[in-house]
């Protein structure tokens, strides 16, 4: 059918953002609201996450520590700032040097930025980062109003977002919903068909899918898979699967005992039942696995990825090895909203068959996060979500490097260093493939984080809703999106 113009798409979604400019925000859900008002310097194929053009037409490695971005000429920020090279200049310098930047990580390989032209710019590395494209379609890739950051108070537009993206920012009422209005100037052709974007914050998600049902929302996103029973019944609604690079399992603080042993780390990882734990959360319907990427990734290798099956004898023996004859206590951080603390006791009780005896704390996932991550660091693992990088570099370094804030015990296992570099020495896909491949050995056979299950996520719509898109990363796109009548 041809897309229609006109109407407001009306989205609940479960998480009110931390902050919508994308240098200080850290929340995964923060990205439904942020790909709707920033536009990338480069986009990702949905279905692999292959880099492609966004802002930069044009990205050209002269070599392998220069990348060329050669930009599109007819773009305007929504308060009628132009962009061009000086902006991406802007831009990157902000990412990588303010205070308030959480994305440095993401920019350490960057040197220096120089604007070669009213619409090029070339960016120098300090070492070769083929992953660079894709981070760019990452938060560090999303372009901001300079005008508008001169013109706020310390710089701060944490609650005045302005970007070149379909939408422009009209209101953000906490904890309740977020208005957005359509780009009448952008740039890409007939783009977007929508006049408006409402998203309403509703944390509850059953609440939120009770809203689709009844007509007050058009559609829900980041639905937990348990819910597609509900909006089955209901019969009116389109349920949609999409598998993401999120997985369930632990962060291990592998410099800790008694999770610095091998043995110990290895019995965890053959002590779960995934198959029957996707069955008892997730209908059946996650994918049960090992490592940090999910099979449709093209960076995960088929070969180690079902490496640990489920074996409480072999585990109970390895423990024994590790000089736990008796079995081993394991004080763990998890988190304590209903949906977890139903995944996290069926990983507690499956572990306990194989003797390892894990004493949970439940917090927030922000608390959590601090007591395990922070200066208390409190338990040996932490089990959570993670995951939902753009590049699997970014998803391995950000959980294995020593300076890495998701590496509780900030120690690198000898070996990771150079593993980690080859995945990014290059920009030949079966080169990186293979790098990829041996990198997700290492990670495996050394146990170094506990996998349970890959998510499917679901997005619940009414029959009317067409065009929008989730890429690998669970991020939705709305440029396209129209209602039909």
């Amino acid at each position: 059918a041809e897309p229609r113009r006109g109407g407001t798409l009306r989205v609940s979604m479960t998480y009110n953002p931390a902050a919508l400019d994308p240098m200080t925000g850290r929340n995964a859900p923060d990205f439904n609201t942020l790909l709707a008002i920033y536009d990338g310097l480069i986009d990702l194929d949905p279905p692999t996450l292959q880099p492609k053009p966004g802002l930069a037409k044009a990205f050209t490695w002269k070599d392998p520590t220069t990348l060329v971005l050669d930009l599109e000429q007819n773009v305007t920020f929504h308060d009628g700032t132009k962009f061009d090279a000086e902006a991406v200049k802007f831009n990157l310098d902000r990412y990588r040097s303010d205070a308030r930047s959480n994305v440095k990580p993401d920019c350490s390989t960057i040197d220096r930025v120089d604007v070669a032209g009213p619409h090029q710019v070339v960016i120098h590395l300090n070492r070769p980062n083929s992953s660079l494209p894709t981070i760019l379609a990452d938060r560090p890739g999303l372009m901001v109003s300079p005008t508008a950051i001169a013109k706020a108070e310390g710089g701060n537009i944490d609650r005045a977002p302005v970007g070149t993206g379909p939408f422009r920012f009209v209101s953000w009422q906490d904890n309740d919903r977020i208005v957005l209005t359509r780009n009448e100037s952008y740039w890409r052709p007939g783009l977007p068909y929508l006049d408006a974007l409402t998203l309403r914050i509703i944390s509850e998600q059953p609440t939120g899918l009770r809203s689709v049902i009844a007509g007050e929302n058009d559609m829900a996103i980041n639905i937990d898979v348990q819910l597609k029973t509900v909006a089955d019944r209901a019969g009116n609604l389109v349920a949609r699967l999409v598998p993401t690079t999120f997985f369930w399992g632990a962060y291990i603080n592998f410099a800790k005992p008694p999770l610095d042993n091998l043995k110990v780390r290895q019995a965890l990882a053959w002590g779960i039942d995934r198959d029957a734990m996707n069955k008892a959360i997730a209908l059946g319907l996650d994918t049960p696995g090992n490592g940090v990427l999910p099979k449709e990734h093209w960076a995960c290798d088929p070969a180690t990825f079902n490496m640990y099956g489920y074996d409480p004898d072999k585990a109970r023996k390895l423990l024994a090895e590790a000089g736990y004859p008796d079995g081993v206590d394991v004080p763990m951080i998890g988190w304590s909203d209903q949906t977890a603390m139903q995944r996290q006791e069926v990983a507690m009780a499956q572990l306990a068959k194989a003797g390892i005896r894990v004493q949970l704390t439940p917090a927030s996932p922000q608390d959590s996060s601090i007591m395990f991550f922070g200066p208390q660091k409190k338990g040996s693992a932490r089990m959570s979500g993670m995951g939902g990088y753009a590049d699997p570099s970014q998803q391995y370094d950000n959980l294995l490097s020593k300076d890495a804030y998701y590496n509780a015990g900030h120690v690198e296992l000898p070996g990771y260093r150079e593993l980690i570099n080859a995945t990014q020495a290059t920009d030949d896909l079966a080169a990186r493939k293979a790098a990829f491949a041996k990198l997700q050995r290492f990670v495996i056979e050394n146990a170094l984080v506990l996998t349970f299950l890959f998510q499917t996520n679901l997005m619940i719509a009414q029959k009317s809703v067409q065009g929008v898109t989730v890429d690998l990363t669970n991020k939705p796109r709305f440029h396209a999106a129209w209602l039909a009548a």
